[in-house]
């Protein structure tokens, strides 16, 4: 009798096992691609962060670059997907943009 209870709780565990739901877990900054239009260069620092949010990493060492950066793990198909932008500023005016958040 405690053989086949063991073996039905086993058979249980192993087959539930597929009914775990697994979450998406987005972190960053995760930016409409309306908002990234609007984008230029030749904006102030405070209107790309009305517009975009506060960057992800503000680097001491490159006080004039602002991170922005978007990382999502899909819980179902246990991919990532990474995405990064970085904007440069030269005396608080953006002049470069690289990266490809959108």
């Amino acid at each position: 009798m405690r053989i086949r209870l063991l073996l039905l709780v086993g058979f249980l565990i192993i087959t539930l096992q597929a009914c775990i739901y697994r979450m998406d877990i987005p972190q960053g900054n995760q930016i409409d691609p309306k908002k990234l239009e609007q984008l230029k260069t030749g904006m102030t620092k405070s209107q790309v962060e009305f517009l975009l949010g506060s960057a992800a990493i503000n680097d001491h060492y490159h006080a004039n670059q602002a991170h922005y950066v978007y990382y999502r793990y899909n819980g179902k198909d246990q991919t990532t997907e990474l995405k990064k932008m970085i904007l440069t500023y030269d005396a608080d005016v953006l002049v470069n943009i690289e990266g490809d958040l959108n």
